[in-house]
């Protein structure tokens, strides 16, 4: 029952830490994205970038990189802003295999402990043979089952938390990504020429961009 102990407070201590980083780091902001779109297509960037650098998230971290730094190639882009975002994610997913691992672990060292208790009532039973005390046989018996009742209420409350928390980190991972690009579509989108310049387009067709951009003015 001790190594069940240990790893119920481990898994305890892991539920709340992990609770109070996700309200931090993982705090999701569905408002942000379409405030960002919106300001950007009236041409207002340098607000949108105020409101992002004021908000928390992995989110609102690679819409302000985006830009912040809207003027480098699209490639070099896409890897500042997963630079940024993992770092968020890798401070999320920590000590999650620690949830995992009591989900499997429990259950099987409950079974252990019934197990080795049962082994001791079997003893006690061939030790007491011809004195008909079963009262005391029969609390060995219930005691050595609490063993795996408890290593499986460990694994359920340590599925359930793994569950959600993973749940949550590929929720704000998929809105982060799909956010950020989102955002590099739309500001590659404004201009001919930076859309040229961002998709690593020619001379040549980068001078007629222009020369067509002049001529429509």
């Amino acid at each position: 029952m001790y190594p069940l102990l240990l790893i119920s407070l481990i898994a305890i201590s892991v539920i709340i830490e992990r609770s109070i980083i996700f309200a931090q780091a993982g705090k999701r902001m569905p408002s942000l994205l379409p405030e960002v779109l919106r300001l950007c297509a009236t041409g207002h960037q340098k607000h949108a970038l105020e409101i992002c650098e004021a908000g928390s998230g992995p989110l609102a971290a690679s819409l302000a990189t985006v830009l912040r730094h809207g003027a480098l190639h699209v490639l070099e882009l896409e890897r500042l802003v997963e630079e940024v975002a993992q770092e968020y994610f890798t401070r999320l997913e920590r000590l999650l295999p620690l949830l995992d691992t009591a989900t499997t672990v429990s259950p099987l060292l409950g079974l252990l402990g019934t197990i080795t208790g049962m082994i001791g009532t079997f003893n006690a039973i061939a030790a007491q043979h011809g004195q008909g005390n079963t009262d005391a046989i029969l609390a060995g018996v219930g005691e050595a089952l609490y063993a795996t009742a408890t290593g499986l209420m460990i694994a359920v409350i340590c599925f359930v938390a793994y569950n959600y928390f993973t749940s949550r980190l590929h929720v704000i991972v998929s809105e982060t990504e799909q956010g950020a690009t989102k955002l590099m579509n739309m500001l590659t989108r404004t201009d001919p020429i930076d859309q040229y310049r961002h998709t690593g387009g020619t001379d040549h067709a980068l001078q007629t961009a222009e020369t067509a951009k002049a001529n429509a003015h």
